[in-house]
């Protein structure tokens, strides 16, 4: 979503939005992991983004059409700074499909000179393989790009590391 769609409250946490009573639908998860930089140091300061559609399949963007009512207590979009071990962190839901495109989070990290553009998927999910672009994909690059689910203190959480360069 360009800033003009997004929800004042653009934190780490997508399912609670600032002064809503009402959370988010879907199964709440954590992502979380660490951003390296080409040489495998962890990066501090570097902006992690993430947006995805909520649990109807719908994104928070004006372009976007069909599908059922959009989730208003979803945020759709978030940002989190790495702090100085590399680390970011975010409470969302897990990704939803919606016709075409198997379930995936995206994501974008600002570091210094740096952008880098990705998505996270499911492993496992019976969709990624009728996914265009998850077909694309290496085995190599499917491993780094998957999300593993855990079972963390409060909800199921996954760790995606980030190697920017």
């Amino acid at each position: 979503p360009l800033p003009h769609m997004r929800f004042k409250d653009v934190d780490n946490d997508l399912v609670k939005i600032e002064d809503s009573v009402t959370e988010a639908g879907g199964e709440i998860i954590i992502l979380k992991g660490k951003v390296y930089d080409e040489q495998g140091k962890p990066v501090s300061g570097a902006r992690v983004e993430i947006w995805q559609c909520d649990v109807n399949g719908r994104y928070l963007h004006t372009g976007e059409r069909g599908r059922g009512e959009r989730d208003p207590a979803f945020q759709g979009f978030g940002h989190n700074i790495t702090n100085e071990d590399g680390d970011y962190s975010f409470r969302t839901i897990k990704p939803a499909a919606y016709p075409g495109r198997t379930p995936h989070i995206h994501v974008k990290v600002f570091s210094g000179n740096q952008e880098l553009t990705t998505q996270f998927y499911i492993a496992g999910h019976p969709q990624n393989m009728r996914d265009s672009i998850y077909r694309r994909l290496s085995e190599a690059q499917r491993k780094l790009l998957n999300m593993e689910f855990v079972k963390g203190e409060n909800w199921p959480e996954t760790q995606v590391n980030i190697f920017m360069g």
